[in-house]
């Protein structure tokens, strides 16, 4: 589970212990995102905090799985900014075959290379996944607005050091209206812990056919798009429509 200040009893005491801890031993900015303790998985002691921004928190976990007399003192673990992924479908066109919106554009960790993706972004604290969710569309198309977002699932990033939940949604029935660019949350810019992309990042059309292929060929080159499409395509908003 994640801790945080608004849970009672216990675990707001350990929230409140881990956010003020001042023992960090480098610090670039404050860590405000959720922070993970389970004394049921195995959390023992208090985690001893190596280095923080306001991105991420890396802490050393002391961890003694059930059933195991066996402590591990050098468990490394990424706190890290729950996020969203949203693969949005373009609006649509009487006769003619379903299209979804996407990015091509590359990234720090791709080496180099180009690849497609969809819409995603930090949960900021105190916002809710869904709110997240339609707050990245409207920001990142330019004031679309969807009517329908389909939760797909909450999943770990990485099951043995953290790095926060993805949580992933399929946007349906979509329009464009420009005169309305108010943000679906009311988040100032200079407050949000994901800043907008400054990599180039083209957005384009593609069927819903040209879509099933990309999946199929790896063309989403990180592991949450590529779940995200996959989970979506298996949705009966979009496996219905042969």
């Amino acid at each position: 589970m994640f801790l945080t200040s608004n849970y009672p009893g216990k675990a707001k005491d350990i929230s409140y212990r881990l956010r003020n801890s001042k023992s960090c031993e480098m610090s670039f900015s404050e860590y405000k995102g959720p922070q993970y303790y389970n004394e049921e998985s195995g959390s023992v002691g208090r985690p001893h905090c190596l280095v923080e921004s306001k991105w991420l928190k890396l802490s050393q976990h002391n961890v003694r799985f059930p059933g195991s007399d066996t402590v591990f003192d050098d468990w490394l673990w990424i706190d890290y900014h729950d996020r969203i992924n949203v693969l949005v479908e373009d609006k649509r066109i009487p006769g003619e075959e379903k299209k979804f919106l996407v990015f091509e554009q590359t990234k720090y960790a791709l080496e180099g290379r180009n690849s497609l993706a969809i819409i995603g972004g930090v949960i900021e604290p105190g916002e809710k996944a869904l709110d997240a969710a339609r707050r990245e569309v409207d920001e990142e198309m330019n004031g679309l607005r969807c009517k329908e977002f389909h939760f797909l699932g909450r999943f770990r990033t990485d099951v043995n050091r953290g790095m926060g939940w993805l949580n992933s949604f399929l946007a349906t029935e979509c329009s464009r209206d420009l005169k309305d660019k108010e943000s679906s949350v009311g988040i100032a810019v200079e407050d949000e812990v994901g800043a907008p992309d400054t990599e180039r990042q083209d957005v384009k059309s593609i069927t819903l056919n040209r879509l099933r292929e990309a999946a199929r060929k790896g063309e989403f080159l990180e592991v949450q798009w590529t779940a995200t499409v996959a989970l979506a395509l298996l949705h009966p908003a979009i496996a219905e429509d042969t």
